[in-house]
């Protein structure tokens, strides 16, 4: 069986893959520098027929519209099609993108206006809005899927790593649709 799985909480892209439960990716589709609300529709009805098992919906922090375009189209067709929501956050799947991270790593994501969300790798659930100016990875590596122009930024391949985030969001209960909410970080 497999799980659709959205990420629109980027600057510059939205990722949808449909995965296994185990996390291997099989299809995926990036979409850069298009409005969501003309990519996504688009995207998704192409890959409605592979999914079976579960949504999985990256909750932020990202861009306010963004993110809230992605939850409401993961909520509707979880609805139409009886299927459990999870989320997941967004640097929670830059942590998974990378098989060797390893804690002290660093996970970073484009805040917008010159800031970023950024976050150990161990507390990648956890993340802080901070200047990117002030930003020291105290020589760890930085994880991002955005090219940022951070000393040390190793690119991670967005399709691939919400895929691979798909096994850590099936382990955490579903998402209470009653109650939705998005991750904002101040």
């Amino acid at each position: 069986m497999s799980v659709l799985a959205i990420d629109t909480s980027s600057r510059s892209r939205a990722v949808c893959v449909v995965a296994s439960a185990a996390g291997e990716l099989l299809d995926a589709e990036v979409i850069r520098d298009e409005p969501v609300a003309a990519s996504l529709p688009r995207v998704l009805g192409r890959m409605l027929a592979q999914v079976g098992t579960a949504v999985v919906v990256v909750i932020g922090p990202g861009t306010y519209t963004g993110v809230r375009a992605g939850m409401a189209a993961a909520l509707g067709i979880a609805d139409a099609r009886h299927l459990p929501l999870y989320g997941v956050g967004a640097l929670e799947v830059l942590a998974c993108g990378d098989a060797g991270a390893l804690d002290g790593d660093w996970v970073v994501a484009d805040a917008g206006r010159g800031a970023l969300y950024a976050a150990r790798l161990e507390h990648a659930a956890h993340p802080s809005r901070i200047l990117a100016a002030a930003f020291d990875a105290g020589g760890g590596r930085v994880l991002t899927s955005d090219s940022l122009g951070v000393a040390g930024a190793v690119l991670i391949e967005p399709a691939g790593a919400l895929a691979q985030a798909v096994p850590l969001a099936l382990s955490r209960p579903a998402l209470d649709r009653a109650g939705l909410t998005a991750l904002y970080v101040d």
